[in-house]
């Protein structure tokens, strides 16, 4: 195959090249021979991306060791599938071996190794933060990028001084302090991306930044009138985009969302109004045919947006979805469905929240998804409507990732997920359960201990330490042989031990030799 591939001209290969990820670039042709290293030294503003797909230690230490003499402008890097990746990364690759480099992605990363990494690179334009340990941060220990024009940020918090440059913002645990220091830290900022939880108050008087065109809410169990009052204190934004959510755990009293004489209060507020819907139950049950009643007096397309980066798609009884695809809501009747707008659709939402499950199925009877590789699957019960459609993916899919999130614990639900579990295709290497779910896996893994013979990461939620440790010993049991290499168990309700691995189980062979991370409510370990 080398050998065909020399014989090409470097037009050719560029071409060929175009369409290959480019980590798998760096690892199978550079260095390969002398012309494909010129070849590929030759490429401008290359963007690295260590988190889109499994690495092992060795693949990726042979890529960091290109790095440096490669024009890099951006990096996203993350400890997903290599625990000491971002680590590693601070510590062989020095800041003068990066000329060009402007783009920074971490997720994942604790406080003294972002510290690390941030100081190195005063020059950053783009700058990106992930991580579950915001809490432990304190504030203002970033330092002041005066290049900086996107950011993506646990709070606001962590920015240091007025950064007049930032034009793009990001706050993935918006506080009520933050909505109130948008004005001062970033005054020029024109598209904002707030996350707002139950949790945050919003002042009785906020002044935004008075260059802002575009706002994002993401909105996740907050109220109704909650979201109105915060829309009435913008004197005037061109773009509103709102995706709001409520957990399958808690039923509120989010039914307003979905009534369209509510919104037309708020639309006077902006130019270009778009929705994003993501409901898991409501109290009421809606029809398709009503809920798309409530949006007639609104006259321009509803814009979907995708749930995710990952192009998601989220099949609920109404028709929201990705956004390659507009719904006029005047015209509804006279929409022609055609597949070919869900080729690039690789995440399905499958979100089964009230008896409207007829019209939910026939709307999507013709959806063809042949590049799906991830599936979330979220329903209080399970019907031969529901099994016919994902027994249909998996057929004409090769899903990589399965998520399921049952919410009750009936027999139809037990049975389905038995039989599923059992015939689990080869192509799926990680399955994401819920308490329910965890718990159905349990009672099977005592059972049958030559079940998930193909998983490699498994991440589920449990209700308490009992389950926890329950579920800890049956892994260890049936593990032998499998290529399973990541665990990471949630705890619904918070441990009374600081640890919740205890201390014989930290000497068993398979975990003796693993990096665990633990806290009262979380177990992530990479065996």
């Amino acid at each position: 195959m080398i050998l065909t591939l020399e014989d090409l001209p470097n037009e050719i290969l560029l071409l060929i090249f175009n369409h290959l990820p480019i980590i798998d670039i760096l690892y199978s042709f550079y260095r390969l021979n002398h012309r494909f290293t010129l070849l590929i030294q030759t490429f401008k503003d290359l963007h690295i991306d260590f988190s889109c797909q499994p690495l092992s230690k060795t693949q990726f230490i042979c890529i960091i060791n290109q790095l440096h003499s490669l024009d890099i402008k951006s990096i996203k890097i993350s400890n997903r599938y290599y625990v000491d990746a971002i680590t590693f990364f601070v510590t062989h690759i020095l800041p003068n071996q990066l000329i060009h480099f402007r783009s920074l992605l971490l997720t994942d990363a604790d406080r003294n190794t972002i510290v690390k990494i941030v100081h190195n690179y005063p020059k950053l334009t783009s700058l990106s933060i992930e991580s579950s340990l915001w809490r432990s941060m304190p504030r203002r220990f970033l330092p002041h990028f005066s290049n900086l024009t996107h950011c993506r940020l646990p709070t606001l918090d962590l920015l240091n001084g007025c950064h007049l440059k930032i034009i793009d913002l990001t706050l993935d645990h918006c506080t009520s302090d933050n909505l109130i220091q948008l004005n001062t830290t970033v005054p020029h900022v024109r598209c904002l991306t707030l996350i707002l939880t139950n949790n945050t108050n919003i002042p009785p008087l906020i002044n935004f930044p008075i260059d802002l065109i575009s706002l994002k809410l993401i909105l996740r169990s907050v109220l109704f009138n909650e979201l109105k009052r915060l829309i009435m204190m913008i004197k005037y934004v061109k773009n509103l985009t709102v995706s709001f959510s409520n957990t399958e755990h808690e039923v509120h009293c989010f039914d307003e969302y979905l009534l369209g004489e509510c919104w037309f209060s708020i639309n006077q507020y902006v130019e270009n109004l778009q929705f994003s819907i993501i409901v898991n139950q409501t109290f009421a049950v809606f029809l398709m045919s009503n809920l798309i009643s409530n949006f007639n007096w609104f006259q321009r397309k509803i814009v979907c947006q995708p749930i995710d980066d990952t192009n998601g798609y989220h099949l609920f009884s109404l028709p929201f979805i990705d956004d390659i695809y507009t719904i006029n809501t005047n015209h509804l009747q006279n929409i022609m469905i055609s597949s070919k707008d869900f080729i690039r659709v690789n995440h399905l939402h499958l979100t089964i929240p009230n008896n409207d499950i007829q019209s939910s199925f026939n709307f999507s009877s013709n959806f063809i998804f042949q590049n799906l590789k991830k599936l979330t699957v979220i329903s209080h019960r399970v019907n031969d409507m529901m099994r016919s459609f994902i027994d249909n993916v998996m057929i004409n899919t090769r899903l990589q990732t399965l998520e399921l999130r049952f919410t009750i614990t009936n027999n139809g639900c037990r049975k389905w997920f038995d039989r599923f579990i059992y015939y689990l295709p080869s192509s799926i290497h990680t399955l994401i359960l819920s308490t329910t779910c965890t718990t159905f896996l349990s009672d099977m893994l005592d059972n049958n201990s030559t079940l998930l013979p193909n998983i490699k990461r498994l991440i589920c939620s449990v209700k308490n330490q009992d389950h926890f440790d329950t579920l800890i010993l049956l892994l260890l049991e049936t593990i032998h042989g499998k290529p399973l290499i990541y665990l990471n168990i949630s705890l619904e309700n918070s441990s009374k031990s600081s640890s919740l691995l205890s201390g014989w189980l930290l000497k068993t062979s398979y975990l003796e030799k693993a990096t665990i991370k633990c806290s009262d409510r979380q177990c992530a370990i990479w065996i």
